[in-house]
């Protein structure tokens, strides 16, 4: 089995995890950082320091109702369980959008205090999205560069020593670490959907759907399933195109903190469609730092997992995260199907039950995991191929 044929038959996920070493932060670290950064405001921030008071209270109140939400959904879990940055963004956006679809404690005597901020400064929070925003930008999505090239080094030797292959990446993350580690002004390892084009004199780089192009000499095709800090909505093109900075000020075109996780426009339809084909195709997915709390990705997981691929090979899902406490395979399907089970507003149907026997769990950080997976000509995913096969053939 060459490397090109093992990787038609693999895909991979990144979850918030797999940036965690080079230095980005997790979900529950971005809402820890958030009230620091409250804290620190300074005189030198003009354009927030005179919402500082009021950033404050409202952290508080936010934070207040998702825990008291999070209890009412499971009495029996720690109120802090479900809370994170996502889940904070979305209720602030309904604040925003007078959306008032949120339980207790944000209605009854809450209300007043949101007419308080309003009438004292009434777009106060639309300035505090700004401020999450800037957060997001300029510190929690920031790495290491020697850090991130060092952790994706295994993949960078495997890739050298093939001159056929396409390794399919999928992203949960907005950071641009594969951009900058396998992309240079000079040298292209990496497709992520734009082409360049000339618009007046300028070169820019417009979302094309580019991947997979014969012509070029990549390896690697990122598709970033929530967008990514350097991509941005031209409001008079109507097109989508890569940012000449990430620090112009602009908001990214990103899913964050919305009840929808997905846009029904390019490149996130193109972006799903080719996840879900992608799953169907393969043999084995191979899920990195990711907390299993987007149901609708995991609702695509779960339905591929129950299914066969055409020859009848069954599909397995290799779970890599070193902070997942010790547990079974059994354990970790029930604890996704509790997951599955807690649904909010906009949930119809979420798929729940998927067998142990299609989970390996792997206890291992992103960088070891490359470190040992990628070694070899990724000797150890062969291994993994070969055995899925091999108990099929006892079967036949």
């Amino acid at each position: 089995m060459n490397l090109n044929e093992v990787f038609n038959k693999v895909v991979f996920l990144l979850g918030a995890g797999a940036s965690k070493e080079a230095g980005c932060k997790l979900s529950n670290e971005m809402l820890t950082s958030l009230k620091e950064e409250i804290n620190n405001l300074t005189a030198s921030e003009k354009d927030f320091i005179n919402y500082k008071e009021d950033f404050d209270e409202i952290y508080h109140f936010i934070l207040a109702s998702l825990k008291y939400q999070s209890t009412m959904k499971d009495s029996s879990v720690s109120s802090s369980d479900y809370v994170n940055i996502e889940d904070f963004v979305m209720v602030l956006r309904q604040l925003i959008d007078k959306e008032f679809i949120i339980p207790y404690p944000l209605i009854g005597n809450w209300n007043d205090k949101i007419l308080k901020w309003e009438i004292k400064n009434g777009n106060v929070f639309e300035h505090f999205k700004d401020f999450v925003r800037m957060q997001l930008v300029k510190d929690w999505t920031r790495f290491n560069k020697e850090k991130a090239e060092e952790i994706l080094q295994p993949i960078r030797e495997m890739l050298n020593n093939s001159e056929s292959i396409k390794v399919n990446f999928f992203s949960l993350n907005y950071d641009l670490i594969f951009e900058q580690v396998f992309n240079t002004s000079i040298v292209k390892i990496l497709d992520n959907g734009f082409s360049e084009k000339n618009i007046s004199e300028n070169q820019m780089r417009y979302w094309a759907a580019d991947f997979n192009n014969e012509l070029s000499p990549t390896k690697i095709n990122l598709y970033k399933l929530h967008g990514s800090i350097d991509w941005e909505y031209n409001l008079d093109s109507e097109e989508i195109s890569i940012k000449e900075s990430i620090d112009d000020g602009r908001e990214p075109l990103i899913i964050f903190g919305s009840y929808s996780k997905m846009l029904s426009f390019d490149p996130f339809l193109y972006i799903l469609s080719n996840f879900r084909q992608k799953l169907e195709e393969a043999t084995i997915f191979v899920v990195i730092g990711y907390s299993f709390h987007d149901k609708y990705i995991n609702n695509l997981l779960i339905q591929q997992l129950s299914q066969n691929t055409d020859e009848d090979k069954q599909k397995k899902l290799l779970v890599v995260n070193p902070t997942r406490p010790p547990q079974t395979a059994r354990a970790f399907t029930e604890e996704l199907k509790s997951i599955q089970d807690s649904k909010s507003i906009n949930d119809i149907i979420n798929f729940r039950q998927v067998s142990p026997e299609r989970i390996k769990l792997i206890s291992k950080t992103a960088s070891q995991f490359y470190a040992e997976y990628f070694a070899n000509g990724a000797t150890l995913l062969k291994k993994e191929l070969e055995e899925i096969e091999g108990e099929e053939k006892l079967f036949q």
